[in-house]
């Protein structure tokens, strides 16, 4: 399982020249697209490179950070790539798994492929995928012990619901997501900002999403990558809120009256405000690690 990025930046699957690019573009995860990115003609060629990129990586040993978008699992090219996958030798940090509506499809690639990834990510898409989104999530405890994440794929749920592709059409689902997510313990990612030129609204629509609960969003340009980042940093106000209730509460503890709860700037503090407090010192600190985008772990 690894550590939870705040970027997935997808490439696609025909153009392996952009391949190596991405992955030097700075995002915490890039994701080469076999998917909706690859015309049906290409669909061959595309597998073919880069499942030979990503077992040429494996190879040399370089830090991986390299995710791999299939095809559906139930139609046929979702079929091809896995047999391709497991032929390789190529082993993914994470593989996306599309229009996922059921928690077998997900035991089903780790019987297939059990050697082939390190963390599973279940991308809901459809209005049957977000009902069993809960059944899903849980099946990281049962079958599908590698699943890290749900994602939410905004635009063809947008089309199946006959809802607008924007923040109010997609609200419901995406607090559906992160509860479902969150009940058993996985990460919460969401659907790519799809207007390059208008970087004030990525930032306020991941700020947005930040504050549902999501920890990544996918991004479809490097020059998006950035802005999410930044938009993943908590406010200067509240690192300064929050490293100084932490250091309120070390004073605290050292004494022989310390209690359960306590006041602090006039606002009652118990064992959850102390977590949200450590969790934003935690991400500010990792923010500050230049160059060193959060870690991605077996």
């Amino acid at each position: 399982m690894f550590h939870e990025p705040r970027s997935m930046l997808f490439v696609s699957g025909e153009k392996p020249d952009r391949f190596a690019k991405a992955l030097a573009a700075g995002a915490d995860l890039v994701c080469i697209d076999l998917e909706d990115a690859v015309h049906p003609a290409h669909k061959s060629e595309a597998r073919r490179e880069a499942l030979a990129f990503a077992a040429q990586r494996g190879r040399s040993q370089e830090a991986a950070r390299l995710a791999l978008r299939l095809n559906g699992l139930r139609t046929r090219e979702g079929l091809a790539d896995v047999m391709a996958l497991i032929e390789s030798g190529a082993v993914l940090d994470c593989l996306v798994l599309p229009k996922v509506e059921h928690a077998q499809d997900l035991s089903l690639i780790h019987c297939w492929a059990p050697d082939s990834f390190r963390s599973l990510v279940a991308l809901v898409e459809t209005p049957l995928g977000v009902e069993n989104a809960a059944a899903m999530a849980a099946a990281a405890r049962n079958g599908a012990p590698k699943l890290a994440a749900l994602m939410l794929g905004g635009a063809d749920l947008s089309v199946e619901l006959g809802a607008a592709f924007d923040w109010d059409g997609l609200l419901s689902a995406r607090g559906r997501l992160v509860n479902a997510a969150r009940s058993a313990g996985l990460q919460a990612w969401d659907v790519p900002h799809l207007d390059l030129d208008d970087l004030p609204a990525l930032a306020a629509e991941t700020r947005a999403v930040r504050r549902l609960g999501f920890t990544c969003k996918a991004a479809i340009h490097p020059r998006q990558i950035s802005t999410i980042h930044s938009a993943f940093e908590p406010d200067p106000a509240e690192v300064v809120w929050a490293r100084a209730l932490l250091d309120a509460n070390a004073t605290r503890e050292s004494t022989a009256m310390a209690a359960g709860a306590f006041l602090f700037q006039g606002k009652m503090v118990d064992a959850p405000v102390l977590m949200k407090a450590r969790r934003i010192v935690q991400i500010a600190d990792d923010a500050t690690k230049a160059g060193d985008p959060p870690a991605l772990n077996a």
